[in-house]
């Protein structure tokens, strides 16, 4: 795989950066669900990437990086961009119009298991293991816990809501393997190219399906919308690369295990919604496959 370095074991502080990732997306779901409350879909997936966008090519500009990049970069980072940012942020607003921010949190380890067939046939270094596939298989597990019981006892809506989240957990492991391509660009300045390159067609989408000016949004949602572009994309964005570029696609996509805990955790403490026996026994399986799958990196 052309321009991809080797990656390493994972050290004590590459595993505090995967936690620090997990607890920001984990509160992403309700940064979310307060941002619905005043902006549509698309216009929520298109102001936090602006908004990060803009953070990110500031810092490079004062911070001195050069931002040029060749033709074959640019035609990567474009494609990551879509992949990583665009597509899952619009699936994941527009499914959390379905179900809980905890559920969506949960639903978003889907994305470790794409993530482990995607960098054994796209990767010369993260291939099958015993305890990667016994791992993460039991993880999955959870997630299809989680979506029956919703095809049993709720409206086919939040099964579609669930199908979305999962498809932006499959678009961001696209993304993680993808991104392995440009772990020769620093961190910083490829994520302010990314995201600049994304918020070029997302803008225009966002006046043009929902007209995000006309809005009566109260402060509560600006603010939450705010938070996702500078701290649930910006600042997790440059660390997600770091972690990418240092210990691979398979244990950066073990953030979607970390994701549901974390995401649990918050939407309890915050919103009080209440955690049922599926939740449970969904979580208590996901939290089993990440621990067979560390011992398999």
């Amino acid at each position: 795989m052309s321009n991809a370095t080797v990656i390493r074991r994972a050290t004590h502080r590459d595993v505090a950066k995967l936690l620090f990732v997990g607890a920001i997306w984990g509160a992403s779901f309700i940064f979310i669900a307060l941002a619905l409350q005043g902006f549509g879909p698309i216009t929520i997936a298109a102001g936090r990437i602006s908004l990060a966008a803009v953070v990110l090519l500031f810092i490079c500009v004062m911070r001195g990086y050069q931002l040029w990049r060749p033709a074959t970069d640019w035609r990567k980072m474009i494609l990551i961009g879509s992949l990583n940012s665009a597509l899952p942020f619009f699936l994941i607003s527009w499914g959390m119009q379905f179900i809980s921010s905890a559920e969506a949190a949960l639903l978003m380890a889907s994305g470790t298991f794409f993530a482990l067939v995607l960098s054994h046939f796209l990767s010369a270094d993260e291939r099958f293991n015993v305890n990667r596939v016994v791992g993460i298989s039991i993880g999955f597990c959870g997630v299809i816990l989680l979506v029956l019981h919703d095809l049993l006892v709720s409206e086919t809506g939040s099964v579609k809501g669930q199908l979305a989240v999962i498809g932006a957990g499959a678009s961001y492991a696209s993304s993680s393997v993808l991104s392995r391509r440009i772990s020769h660009i620093p961190p910083l300045p490829a994520s302010a190219s990314i995201l600049v390159t994304t918020c070029v067609y997302m803008l225009p989408l966002a006046f043009w399906f929902e007209q995000p000016l006309v809005t009566e949004a109260n402060i509560g949602a600006i603010l939450s919308l705010v938070t996702l572009g500078v701290v649930g994309t910006a600042i997790a964005y440059v660390i997600r690369l770091q972690i990418i570029a240092d210990n691979g696609a398979v244990f950066m996509a073990q953030v979607g295990y970390l994701v549901p805990l974390f995401g649990v955790i918050w939407s309890w403490l915050f919103l009080s919604e209440p955690v049922g026996a599926a939740t449970i026994a969904a979580l208590a399986a996901i939290l089993c496959g990440i621990a067979i799958t560390r011992r398999g990196t």
